[in-house]
C-alpha cells in the first residue's frame, strides 16, 4: 500500500463503494451471515476468557475480554465479511 493524495483517496473510496454496491443480494447475505458467525465466535471466546476471572483485577479482566472479543472483528476484516455498518457507509460513495 502506498500513501495517496486526498483526491486520489476520494477516487479510491468511490471505486470501492461502487464495487460494494454492485454485489448481488446472495453474496451480501452470505457475507453478512459470515460476519455474524465471526462476531459470535469472538463473543464466545470472550465468555471463555472471562470464566474464572474473579481472581484477576477488574481492569485486567476487562482488557483481556476486549482483546478476546476483538478476534471476531479481526476475522471479519481478514475474512472479507460484510457488517451492516460497513454497508451503511456505501452512501458516502
Amino acid at each position: 500500500m502506498s500513501a495517496l493524495l486526498p483526491s486520489a483517496m476520494a477516487r479510491a473510496c468511490e471505486a470501492a463503494g461502487a464495487a460494494k454496491a454492485g454485489r448481488d443480494a446472495l453474496t451480501l447475505v452470505v457475507l453478512g451471515l459470515l460476519a455474524g458467525a465471526f462476531i459470535a465466535l469472538g463473543a464466545v471466546f470472550m465468555t471463555v476468557v472471562m470464566t474464572g476471572a474473579d481472581e484477576l483485577p477488574w481492569g485486567v479482566a476487562r482488557l483481556l475480554a476486549g482483546l478476546a472479543f476483538s478476534l471476531g472483528l479481526i476475522l471479519v476484516i481478514v475474512g472479507g465479511a460484510e457488517l451492516f455498518t460497513g454497508d451503511a457507509q456505501m452512501v458516502i460513495a
